[in-house]
């Protein structure tokens, strides 16, 4: 079989690997996949949304008018039937399921099973026959005394004083003021919560799905009369425009990318011939790294939505480089590899090594990029000496046309033009300072969110729905060891002086020794429903007042009867503890808290490491304000455990190409000035790091030192002579730039302002960097190079 053959083989081979890898590709839209697992803060939220946030339930918001007031309710009944009877629902409430009947009582008597027995002790005591007329006195005084509205119902409906178990008090607290149902207070808005009626595994089945609901919904505003706004939310709504988004953005970039470079390829070469080539090698490069991708991953982060921009930015520079010494070389294919292997090789080695470094970044976005962005570096150096460097000495030699002008400078302009630029961008960070660290979850949602847009509608009509209190998680694999953990909890939480209260319903977890011990005073009074009803009926009670309590009453007479541990199993009562509790079917789950910091106490600055000292095994607090103190550490460490082993990497790399301390430590500085120069701009442009952007700093390591291995390799092979590098690799490594910057520049037009600020950060880390090296490196390194050296060709 000839070499050629071979080449093919071998590539259809790779081309059928990287297919079958794209197949198992998947865009995982959460934020939280990017932030490092084995932070309290990270997992906490985790665990959170895990047991707490409806991944498969969408909210629908009503809004109506002032003619709409007062119809709310049977608007929000009229749009549930509709959605349900359209089957796209597996069931809509569009009020709490307990206010249909069953889950209030069923509740209320866990909770007199669960509770403290002492609790439970004088709740029988009081109704016992010495002491139920008195009992029922003291509730009529009450009733008497009471205020209007709440308290009264509350009061005239609870004779017996079933209410008053303390476990009740973590749903009065966390119930809102003055919304009745789903209704908003100002009775001009309500909700509806929507469950999907097959699981919802990705943004593609949830968009479809919300489709389906925004199809119905349209169909009904179209019946009614008008006055009427709606609006969809919920973590299908989020997940939907989150990894649609990052679709659209990989898919618009690339195309961007490709068909701009496509451009100025053609401008600077003239050949179709070579264009056509390098883009179907730019393609193979880019599914090679997408079938790498699935392959070593599966499931790529939201972070990686950038990755095709980058590749294809950088995989273009070996193709230009090796079109730009064709010129120089003719057809000989044998000096043409000469000219360029070093180069190639040398360059993909030291990016590739800079993106594989990423792994040791302690987010887990980062390093799934540096792992994808490396391996599709080595393979398009592979591919473009493999399959295009032939190509290109076959169709695209002997094309040497030089000019006479040359814009490197001279040493001492170049010296000088060094020293502005430094003293500029120092003095633009003293006056400025250097850029902040930001990270908002918020950067990462599509600016134009439909979503978040009726999240804060939600927000701004329900006050305290969907607020940013801290939340605490706590967890376990069974019930002894929640108790054990509630109780760890508790003693954190009273200890915490920076904690002014908190609410953390420990008697809302089933307890088989509380149950085991109040079963029986449970059964005494349920013995007595009869004659304590009739007892109420005698005393003024209405029979509408007294059917709660009967309700009640008769769900104590059903579980006390039962011999397992006891838990609520109706929708009714599951939804009313489903803010705080997420039991498993055996046992064990996650109970969530809330915690209200003491007043004066900055949580997220100087007092963040004494919330964080509530964390323990099993017990997290949650939310997204804590992200930032916890993850900037993290970015400080990266700075010292990844950056800064990476550079002494770099270094022995570049003192193994040029074999001279002088050459390394020239480049060195190329590299540090191009660097003050990019955060004096981003200073200057009131840009911070963030999720993304902060992955562009090795990023633009690595494009510095392959700009100056490819200028003082080039220097060196022509024996220091400016007027020869210039022609070659000095037009090739602007190009290069020019071209790496259009990748990075697709991304400013992202939907997102974290993606957007990554390209921003990018484009002018690049053509700094560019500028530097081709203009002021070779000035510098010309007479390092002098005319005995040129036999020392790489």
């Amino acid at each position: 079989m000839t070499r050629r053959a071979v080449a093919m083989v071998l590539l259809g081979i790779g081309v059928l690997v990287a297919v079958s890898g794209i197949a198992r590709l998947r865009f995982d839209p959460d934020i939280l996949g990017m932030l490092p697992p084995d932070s309290p803060e990270v997992g906490g939220l985790r665990a959170f949304q895990e047991g707490f946030a409806a991944s498969g339930e969408a909210v629908v918001l009503i809004e109506g008018d002032e003619s709409r007031e007062g119809e709310m309710t049977a608007l929000a009944e009229s749009l549930a039937d509709a959605i349900g009877e359209a089957g796209v629902a597996r069931q809509v409430r569009w009020r709490p399921a307990w206010m249909d009947g069953g889950g209030m009582a069923e509740w209320l008597a866990f909770l007199w099973l669960n509770g403290p027995p002492d609790v439970i002790g004088k709740q029988a005591a009081s109704l016992s026959p010495g002491r139920l007329e008195t009992t029922l006195e003291n509730a009529l005084a009450d009733v008497a005394t009471a205020l209007e509205g709440e308290e009264l119902a509350m009061r005239a409906n609870d004779p017996l004083g079933f209410l008053r178990h303390p476990g009740v008090a973590p749903l009065l607290e966390n119930a809102g003021d003055g919304v009745e149902g789903y209704e908003s207070p100002d009775g001009r808005a309500h909700l509806l919560f929507v469950e999907a009626p097959r699981p919802v595994t990705g943004y593609r089945e949830a968009e479809a799905w919300l489709e389906e609901i925004r199809a119905v919904i349209d169909v009904w505003k179209n019946q009614q009369d008008g006055g009427l706004d709606i609006h969809l939310t919920g973590e299908p709504a989020f997940a939907a425009e989150i990894g649609g988004a990052m679709e659209r953005d990989m898919r618009s970039t690339a195309g961007i990318t490709a068909g701009l470079i496509a451009l100025l390829f053609w401008w600077v070469q003239r050949r179709l011939a070579l264009l056509g080539g390098l883009l179907l090698v730019l393609a193979l490069v880019f599914l090679t790294a997408i079938g790498m991708a699935g392959w070593i991953y599966g499931e790529l982060s939201v972070m990686a939505a950038a990755f095709a921009a980058i590749l294809i930015g950088l995989a273009v520079d070996y193709g230009v480089l090796i079109c730009q010494e064709a010129k120089a070389c003719g057809h000989d294919r044998a000096a043409l590899w000469r000219a360029t292997r070093g180069s190639v090789l040398w360059a993909a080695a030291t990016t590739a090594v800079v993106f594989f470094a990423l792994n040791g970044s302690g987010l887990p976005g980062i390093a799934q990029l540096g792992t994808v962005v490396a391996c599709g570096i080595l393979a398009g150096a592979a591919l473009m000496l493999g399959y295009y460097l032939p190509f290109v000495s076959l169709v695209g030699g002997g094309r040497e046309t030089r000019t006479k002008h040359v814009p490197v400078p001279p040493l001492r302009t170049a010296l000088v033009l060094a020293a502005v630029l430094a003293v500029a961008a120092a003095s633009v960070l003293i006056w400025r300072g250097f850029p902040e660290v930001d990270f908002d979850e918020r950067l990462l949602r599509p600016r134009d969110s439909g979503a978040m847009a009726a999240f804060d509608r939600v927000r701004e009509k329900f006050p305290g729905w969907g607020d940013n209190a801290l939340r605490i998680v706590v967890e376990a694999d069974d019930d002894a060891a929640m108790h054990a953990r509630l109780a760890e909890a508790r003693g954190r939480l009273e200890n915490e002086a920076a904690v002014d209260a908190f609410v953390l319903p420990e008697t809302w977890w089933p307890d088989a020794a509380r149950q085991s011990h109040n079963r029986p005073l449970l059964s005494e009074i349920a013995a007595r429903a009869d004659a304590v009803l009739a007892a109420a009926d005698e005393a003024g009670f209405s029979a509408d007042g007294l059917a709660p309590t009967r309700e009640v009453l008769m769900e104590m007479a059903r579980i006390s009867g039962e011999s397992d541990v006891v838990f609520p199993e109706s929708d009714g009562a599951r939804e009313i503890m489903g803010a705080f509790v997420a039991r498993n079917a055996d046992g064990g789950g996650k109970m969530a808290g809330i915690v209200q910091v003491a007043e004066g106490v900055d949580a997220t600055g100087e007092d963040f490491s004494r919330i964080r000292s509530l964390n323990a095994p099993g017990i997290r607090l949650a939310g997204w304000d804590l992200i930032k103190p916890a993850v900037v550490p993290l970015v400080r460490r990266d700075v010292t455990h990844v950056l800064l082993p990476m550079t002494v990497l770099m270094m022995a790399m570049l003192a193994a190409v040029f074999r001279s301390a002088r050459v390394v430590a020239l480049c060195l500085a190329t590299m540090v000035l191009s660097g003050l120069v990019l955060l004096a701009a981003m200073s200057w442009l009131g840009i911070g790091w963030n999720f993304l952007n902060i992955a562009a700093a090795p990023l633009l390591l690595g494009i510095g030192i392959d700009y100056g291995i490819h200028i003082g390799l080039s220097l060196r092979r022509h024996g220091g002579d400016i007027a020869a590098m210039w022609h070659g690799t000095g037009k090739a490594v602007v190009f290069c730039g020019v071209s790496t910057a259009i990748g990075f520049g697709s991304l400013c037009f992202a939907s997102n302002d974290a993606t957007a600020s990554l390209g921003t950060v990018a484009v002018t880390g690049i053509l700094v960097s560019m500028l530097v090296s081709a203009l002021l490196l070779p000035p510098l390194l010309a007479r390092e190079f002098s005319a005995k050296d040129h036999a020392l060709s790489d």
